[in-house]
């Protein structure tokens, strides 16, 4: 049986793009089930809702000899315990090519666009789509690209939407608006637990990195409590022995970034603004790695 995952601390792209994946490789005869790394975040569980679909069950253990496929991820850091020596016989990604080294060939498609379901489309084509696989891809291409704010965005993914859009049965406004409340929600959470909901692992010119990243609408509910962000951050740096904890503190309402670090003298010692930039593929790993050139 084929595993179909995406990454750790999953997002809505990583859980809906994968079930709609496993659907699409049991229909060519390939045994699949969807897993996800970790339990849905609100905004998820929202469109799962919508869908009407139960959240795939929460994959644990290794994945050492096991045949698996790979959905919007190739970063070895995010992935589950032995994912170096599984059997990768597929992936559909969106980020760049990462850290791991497959063990034979696989079929990969990997574009250039705002989220992993757009890719998938492009091989499921939508003839044979279900209202609810259209609500789940829907849900993950709003999702990954801010409703069409993000520079990741094409031209693919609004046409994408578009012609999902009467498959799902939804109107964009209401449903983007409501998926986004959901995400931006942060409240009295615990900010050791906001971090954990969107962080990414990376190695960036040979540092190992943790990047988070919490979309807000108004950033001055998260900058009220930077000493609990500190520690929060700070106990995760020592915790996994990283050589830098960085947040990306996104306002969605002006479309700008800060980027927050954590670190022993390796990153910045105040926060960094990143006018305009709401990304972190596009933006915040970008101006990481011109920071260490």
């Amino acid at each position: 049986m084929l595993h179909v995952f995406g990454h750790k601390n999953p997002d809505s792209d990583s859980i809906c793009t994968a079930l709609v994946t496993a659907d699409w490789l049991n229909g060519q005869g390939r045994t699949a089930q969807a897993f996800a790394l970790g339990t849905p975040i609100a905004e998820t569980r929202f469109i799962l809702e919508t869908a009407g679909v139960e959240a795939p069950p929460v994959f644990t253990g290794s994945v050492a000899d096991k045949p698996v496929f790979l959905v919007d991820f190739s970063e070895l850091e995010q992935g589950p315990e032995g994912l170096a020596d599984a059997d990768v016989q597929g992936l559909i990604d969106h980020h760049r090519i990462g850290t791991l080294i497959t063990r034979g060939p696989l079929d990969a498609w990997v574009r250039a666009v705002g989220c992993s379901a757009t890719v998938l489309l492009e091989l499921m084509g939508y003839d044979d789509l279900s209202r609810a696989q259209a609500r789940l891809l829907l849900g993950a291409i709003v999702s990954d690209t801010f409703n069409f704010t993000s520079p990741t965005t094409t031209a693919q993914d609004r046409l994408a939407v578009e012609r999902l859009l009467p498959i799902a049965d939804l109107s964009l406004a209401p449903f983007a608006q409501t998926l986004l409340e959901r995400r931006t929600q942060i409240g009295d959470m615990p900010l050791c637990e906001a971090l954990v909901a969107d962080e990414k692992a990376y190695q960036i010119a040979g540092h190992s990195l943790m990047v988070s990243q919490i979309c807000v609408m108004n950033p001055a509910e998260i900058e009220a409590r930077t000493a609990e962000l500190y520690q929060a951050m700070t106990d995760r740096l020592t915790r996994d022995k990283l050589d830098g904890y960085v947040l990306m503190l996104t306002d969605l309402a002006k479309g700008n970034s800060q980027l927050f670090f954590a670190s022993k003298g390796l990153l910045p010692a105040d926060p960094v603004q990143l006018a305009g930039a709401v990304s972190r593929k596009k933006e915040g790993l970008p101006w990481l790695a011109s920071y260490f050139a």
